[in-house]
């Protein structure tokens, strides 16, 4: 077999990413529609928590509090999902012509890498608001463990732009 027909079936083997795209695209769709079903849960446990049960609007405001927090966190991580999708996609996929942008302006692997780094810290921060929310009583110490985390992995992920926009 000779060099160029190798290349050609190599070239076709990329196409095996679709089943990630739409694996992903898959995922993003129901995190989307958990993020959903959780805003609708924060209106009826309002309602029913501040009108029907009388319990007063700030207990029925801190429940739903707490879900329209979850509904955050889904969203984000549907998001993450649809931007993954579109990466491979772009990359690996549909070739875009140069000087062309695709799906999320993706480039690379390192900007798909930079951009999930980043939804990555965002997540982890609304993760750790609704465990604040959560948290019944005084703090803890081990309640820092998660912020600490995260300011540790978005200074990594500083250094790892800074380092990415050196070359």
């Amino acid at each position: 077999m000779d060099l160029d027909k190798l290349y050609q079936r190599l070239v076709r083997f990329r196409f095996v990413s679709v089943i990630a795209v739409v694996a992903s695209g898959f995922g993003s769709l129901l995190m989307f529609i958990i993020g959903a079903s959780k805003v609708y849960r924060a209106y009826m446990e309002y309602v029913s928590q501040s009108i029907f049960t009388g319990a007063g609007i700030a207990a029925g405001a801190n429940i739903a509090i707490v879900y329209l927090v979850q509904a955050i966190d889904a969203f984000l991580i549907g998001i993450g999902l649809m931007i993954f999708g579109g990466g491979i996609y772009n990359l690996f996929v549909h070739t875009i012509p140069k000087g062309q942008r695709g799906v999320f302006g993706i480039q690379s692997i390192a900007h798909l890498k930079s951009l999930l780094a980043e939804l990555v810290v965002v997540i982890l921060i609304v993760k750790f608001l609704e465990e604040a929310l959560h948290s019944e009583g005084g703090y803890q110490w081990n309640v820092l463990v998660l912020p600490a985390g995260v300011l540790l992995i978005a200074i990594a992920v500083r250094i790892l732009q800074l380092k990415d926009s050196d070359h």
